[in-house]
C-alpha cells in the first residue's frame, strides 16, 4: 500500500495543514483519529470505510465526504481495496475556501458534494484517469488554489493569530496573541462563531499533536522532560490529557502509537 502526507506550499499552507493519499490493498487495516481541530475532506475512490465507536461499526461510507472537527478519537477500519485522498484544513481554512462555517460541519460524515459543488466530481474524474501520484497531488492543490483566489478575507486578522498559536505548537496564552482585550474577545468570539469549540481547547489539541509527532520520533522518551516542555503541572496532569485525547495512557499510546494519526 502507498500511503504519503505532503504539506502545500505558501500561500495554501496558510488553510490547509496537509493533504494524504493511501492508494493499495489493505487486510482490514485500521487508523485511530486524534482531535486535532482539524476539518477533513475525504476524495473517495471505490474505497469501503467504517467508522468505529468502541469497536462497534457505525457508518459505512463509499462516497467523497467531510468530516468537521472531532470532539473525540475515532477508529477507522479500510476494506480490502483502499485508494483516498484526503484534504486536512486549518481552522478557519476550511471556511474561508468554501464558506461554510467549521461548526455547520459535524463529526459525522456530510457529502462532498453538498459543501463543495459539482467540481467535486470533476476533480476526481481527473484524478482516477492521473496514474501517477505525484501529478494526483497537483490536480488537487490546483483545485484547492481556484477556492483560493475567491476566498473570504474578512477573517485575515484572525488567520495570522491563529499562525502564532500554530508555530507555539499551543504554547502561547490566547490573551498573549490576542495582544488586548478586544483582540482576545475576537479570537473567542471567531472560534465560537465559526470553528464551533473554543481556542483554549484548539491550543490543547495542537500541543498533543505536537507530543504525537514528537514520541513518533523519539528512540527514548523522558516523560518528566514531556511534562517541562510541554507546561503541564505534573505528570498526573499529562496522563490526564492523554486520556482525553486517547482514552490510553502515555505508556500504552507509545505501544500503539503507529496506529494513531
Amino acid at each position: 500500500m502507498i500511503a504519503r502526507i505532503m504539506k502545500p506550499d505558501f500561500p495554501l499552507s496558510k488553510f490547509v495543514d496537509s493533504v494524504y493519499c493511501y492508494f493499495g490493498t489493505t487486510s482490514g487495516m485500521r487508523q485511530h483519529l486524534i482531535p486535532d481541530g482539524k476539518t477533513d475532506l475525504l476524495l473517495n475512490f471505490g474505497s469501503a470505510i467504517y467508522i468505529l465507536d468502541e469497536n462497534k461499526r457505525i457508518c459505512a461510507l463509499t462516497g467523497s465526504i467531510f468530516q468537521g472537527i472531532r470532539m473525540r478519537p475515532y477508529t477507522f477500519e479500510f476494506g480490502k481495496n483502499l485508494g483516498i485522498i484526503g484534504i486536512r484544513f486549518l481552522p478557519l481554512g476550511f471556511s474561508s475556501l468554501f464558506r461554510h462555517r467549521e461548526k455547520e460541519i459535524s463529526e459525522k460524515p456530510v457529502s462532498a458534494e453538498l459543501i463543495a459543488g459539482k467540481s467535486v466530481k470533476e476533480v476526481e474524474e481527473k484524478i482516477a484517469e492521473e496514474p501517477d501520484l505525484q501529478k494526483k497531488h497537483g490536480i488537487v492543490v490546483k483545485w484547492l488554489n481556484d477556492f483560493f483566489i475567491n476566498r473570504d478575507r474578512s477573517k485575515q486578522k484572525i488567520s495570522d493569530s491563529l499562525d502564532e498559536l500554530n508555530l507555539s505548537k499551543g504554547l502561547l496564552k490566547i490573551k498573549t496573541i490576542g495582544k488586548d482585550e478586544a483582540g482576545y474577545k475576537r479570537i473567542q468570539r471567531t472560534f465560537n462563531e465559526y470553528i464551533g469549540i473554543s481556542p483554549k481547547l484548539y491550543s490543547r489539541m495542537l500541543r498533543f499533536d505536537s507530543i504525537h509527532n514528537e514520541l513518533r520520533k523519539a528512540p527514548v522518551v523522558d516523560w518528566m522532560d514531556i511534562v517541562t516542555k510541554y507546561d503541564f503541572h505534573d505528570q498526573s496532569h499529562l496522563i490526564k490529557e492523554f486520556k482525553f485525547f486517547t482514552n490510553i495512557t502515555p505508556s500504552e499510546f507509545l505501544l500503539k502509537i503507529d496506529r494513531y494519526v
